[in-house]
């Protein structure tokens, strides 16, 4: 679905301005840059129960410290909770937010007041069914919320709120391949995190950013020092995974699963590369490309392997706008 597809549908057109950081020896310099976003409304459905979060940190943790910040959360955290994930057509065991496992960043420059990135899992241990974010928009946007969600799982997954499907993507931009010269892994969960890191610094993401009627420029994304998100089973077939986030200064733009699996005697390594961005990505292993996304601007397409779209709260519910940072 295009923006001129449904000219009865709620259509806002909007400018979010974020920040990329270069660096050289001995200067940094900042870019600044506009994109434009449009975003599809979202039909309310019921509420949720509260949660509480705990945050992954990295050492440039952008985590908001204002006087509203923890309402904010827990307003987020209500609003992912509205959402599950049925995966096969299992609608006994759904897949919900992992809200103890959340990346929580801002951006001020690029009027990103709040971001949370999460994923939602059948169970501990689980690989992950989707991966979500959701950010706030600052004063520019006037408390905005936009959400997007990227699918994981192999097989046929749908996104509902309440009994509403809201997405199952037709196609996909992601799988699973083999990330081939891996060691052998460690016994030792550390240090097995420590293989799992230096293979994912083989990686190097690429973001496709244009800004409207003109060339994309395409820039490195920089790779979290945490993992935003690990899981696996000793005794499973995924015996240890972990999911690494790519920025434009603090805003995800990208994910990259890396996974070891077990069958039998014999070991492998599995990667995966998800988007966040409605541009384009290409991903390199060893200075090679292996994967690439088309530029996309498309938003709440119910079938589309990236689904994007504002975000509406219920009758009642209490909005982001009146929790903003004080400037």
């Amino acid at each position: 679905m295009s923006l001129t597809d449904n000219p009865d549908q709620p259509v806002f057109i909007l400018f979010r301005r974020a920040t990329i950081m270069t660096y050289s020896v001995k200067t940094t310099r900042r870019t600044f840059f506009f994109a434009l976003v449009a975003c599809v409304a979202v039909a309310p459905q019921a509420l949720a129960q509260d949660a509480t979060s705990k945050q992954t940190t990295d050492p440039d943790d952008s985590t908001p410290k204002d006087e509203y910040s923890k309402a904010r959360r827990e307003l987020m955290v209500q609003a992912m909770e509205k959402y599950s994930v049925i995966v096969d057509g299992n609608v006994d065991k759904p897949a919900i937010l992992e809200s103890s496992t959340l990346l929580r960043y801002s951006n001020p420059l690029g009027d990103v007041a709040d971001g949370l990135l999460s994923v939602y899992s059948t169970g501990p241990g689980e690989r992950p069914a989707v991966l979500a974010n959701m950010y706030v928009h600052g004063a520019v946007l006037n408390g905005l919320a936009m959400q997007a969600f990227a699918d994981i799982h192999p097989g046929k997954v749908e996104l509902v709120r309440g009994e509403r499907s809201v997405w199952s993507p037709g196609t996909r931009y992601s799988k699973f391949a083999t990330l081939p010269d891996g060691p052998d892994p460690s016994d030792n969960p550390a240090l097995r995190l420590s293989q799992i890191k230096n293979m994912a610094a083989r990686f190097e993401i690429i973001d496709g950013f244009r800004e409207p009627n003109s060339e994309p420029s395409p820039h490195v994304l920089r790779m979290m020092s945490r993992p935003t998100y690990r899981y696996g089973k000793p005794d499973g077939e995924i015996i240890d995974g972990a999911l690494f986030t790519y920025v434009v200064a603090t805003d995800p733009e990208a994910c990259l699963l890396i996974e070891i699996h077990r069958k039998g005697d014999v070991t492998s390594w599995e990667y995966m590369v998800l988007p966040m961005t409605i541009y384009s990505l290409e991903a390199k292993l060893d200075g090679n490309t292996v994967w690439t996304k088309p530029e996309a601007i498309v938003f709440g397409d119910p079938v589309a392997p990236f689904y994007t779209s504002s975000y509406r709260g219920d009758p009642g519910e209490a909005t982001f706008r009146a929790l903003l940072p004080k400037e």
